[in-house]
């Protein structure tokens, strides 16, 4: 079973995100940046990633400079939860390596839709 590293401080939205994942995938919550980063760095690799954007400790732009330039982590695919649109942020997290942008609130059927699509492009990306 896939692992979904979700990293969301908002714990009402972790809640939801784990029942709309947890029939496919292995669901690992994390409510911070700071503390999903020494959970990696502990020698877990999840499939995917699911993070907010703005968190306390270590935000989402900073987890994906992190990520961007670990070697070990770099291949991951990551999902970007945002409250706001924000032009610039997106390109920011899409030049980051971010796979995909999603805007709070979204329908559970699109993050699906988008962790499906992560999955088989980060599969794909491995066999070519």
């Amino acid at each position: 079973m896939k692992k979904v590293l979700v990293i969301e401080d908002d714990v009402p939205l972790c809640w939801l995100l784990e029942r709309i994942l947890k029939n496919n995938y292995e669901v690992v919550i994390m409510n911070d940046g700071m503390e999903a980063w020494s959970w990696l760095t502990d020698g877990h690799i999840p499939d995917l990633i699911i993070s907010d954007l703005k968190m306390p400790s270590l935000d989402g732009l900073e987890l994906l400079e992190n990520l961007s330039t670990s070697g070990l982590f770099k291949n991951i695919p990551v999902i970007i939860l945002s409250g706001y649109e924000d032009t610039n942020k997106r390109k920011q997290c899409l030049d980051l390596g971010a796979f995909t942008y999603l805007v709070k609130p979204f329908e559970p059927q699109s993050l699906v839709t988008e962790v499906k699509r992560a999955l088989s492009a980060s599969k794909e990306k491995l066999f070519s």
